[in-house]
């Protein structure tokens, strides 16, 4: 057991404890992670409707902004601009954070009750959620900071690794994944000798420490690591890595959309290993306008259930065009569904997501072993490679599983290959995935 697994365990098994107690009826009740910006992220805390979302906004559908605009005229909520695939945001500032969720929501019934006279129906709105990295341990749900995670995620449980020699391969032939273009939508990219052919959109750098504070945040190298695991599953794949969420794995409905409508036009498959869930449990917006525009492209989306045990859907995964991934693990040569993952009829692929190794930043964080930092905190370092576990990890291997699916049975459509895939898989056989295929990247 590394440094950071004693350290933390230690400091924090009473703290723990008395902590779960406290979530295990709302887990969104909690105060946000004191590195989360209030500004930027409200809980809804309803035990029946439990979702994050941004503050102060609100996005509206295509065709929808003109009555809106009459609806909100004098309240405060003003039309910005016209976003990917016609999506419209509104924005005001929060009178508080406290009450920020709220204000949001009532404002969306006055809107939705105000147009309900319409022919077409009530006007399409909807908070813009936020969406997390998907990475976690079943036995240590704590970041470096010593903060209990929310919503299934962030809150980094990585772990020191050796780095091994050469990128090791997970059952994989060198020409595996050649023809298919895999976009990689989350923490950006670090620097790293394995990855020098990762293409990046602009912008796309990953930061280790963005407050200065001596603590790895929480979810850095989040997208560095899933790079490596395609790397392991289709090598000859080419990858394109896109910053959607910030260093503490904080995203949103709307940035994930706009990244999606800017994509290469060959780009064929969207790794997403990110997720929330949203209000009513109704599709986000953003995503759903984005993904009904791609209906006649040849583009497969998968994403990760999520890391809640829970079978409430998690979006986008729980999409229906989209794959969705949960999280098993290898017990001894036998698989069993990992712990910590989302499960249900709506998931539809399985794959290891427990003690996953890959590449990984080159940087230095202390990690905390009480309630709040202290200058006794010990330091750990990372050489480039790290131990993780998540959905967010599973994902990637299935996504590289449909790549090498291209190469090897010789098609050029990523959705050819990805039901070629799920259809030669066995089922799972696990009763918490009743329908999930289950993917062995060595077999």
């Amino acid at each position: 057991m590394n440094l950071y697994r004693v350290s933390a365990l230690v400091g924090w098994v009473v703290i723990l404890a008395a902590a779960c107690a406290a979530l295990a009826a709302n887990a969104f009740a909690a105060s946000l992670p004191a590195n989360w910006n209030p500004q930027q992220v409200a809980v809804n805390a309803d035990d029946n409707n439990s979702f994050l979302l941004r503050p102060g906004q609100i996005l509206v559908a295509p065709g929808d902004a003109i009555d809106v605009g009459r609806v909100l005229t004098g309240s405060g909520w003003k039309r910005t601009d016209t976003r990917a695939y016609g999506i419209t945001l509104f924005q005001k500032a929060p009178e508080k954070p406290e009450t920020a969720a709220r204000e949001v929501l009532d404002t969306i019934a006055k809107v939705r009750t105000a147009t309900a006279y319409r022919p077409q129906g009530p006007a399409r709105v909807a908070p813009n959620h936020v969406f997390v990295g998907e990475s976690i341990t079943s036995t240590d749900a704590i970041n470096f900071m010593g903060e209990p995670r929310i919503q299934g995620g962030p809150g980094s449980s990585v772990e020191l690794a050796s780095l091994p020699k050469e990128l090791p391969s997970r059952g994989a032939l060198p020409g595996d994944g050649k023809g298919a273009k895999i976009a990689v939508l989350d923490t950006g990219m670090f620097e790293h000798e394995w990855l020098r052919s990762v293409q990046r959109a602009p912008l796309s750098d990953d930061v280790w420490d963005v407050e200065g504070d001596g603590y790895g945040d929480n979810e850095s190298g989040h997208g560095t690591f899933i790079a490596g695991l395609i790397r392991q599953v289709a090598p000859a794949a080419s990858i394109y890595a896109v910053k959607v969420l910030d260093s503490h794995g904080v995203g949103d409905d709307l940035t994930v959309a706009t990244a999606m409508s800017q994509l290469p036009a060959d780009v064929n498959i969207v790794n997403l290993s990110l997720g929330g869930y949203t209000e009513g449990n109704q599709p986000p917006m953003a995503i759903a306008t984005a993904m009904q525009a791609w209906q006649n492209k040849h583009r497969v989306v998968v994403a990760a259930a999520g890391n809640h045990a829970d079978k409430r859907p998690f979006w986008p995964a729980a999409f229906g065009p989209v794959v969705s991934v949960g999280a098993i693990e290898d017990r001894e040569g036998v698989f069993a569904p990992a712990s910590f993952s989302n499960y249900g009829d709506w998931v539809d692929l399985v794959a290891r997501g427990a003690g996953l190794q890959s590449t990984f930043a080159r940087e230095t964080t202390k990690v905390a072993t009480g309630p709040t930092p202290s200058k006794s905190d010990p330091s750990i370092t990372f050489e480039g490679w790290a131990e993780w576990d998540g959905t967010s990890f599973s994902t990637p291997i299935a996504a590289a599983m449909i790549a090498r699916t291209m190469t090897r049975a010789g098609l050029l459509s990523a959705a050819d290959a990805s039901h070629k895939l799920h259809v030669s898989a066995p089922l799972s056989g696990l009763a918490p995935f009743p329908y999930a295929r289950l993917l062995d990247e060595f077999r």
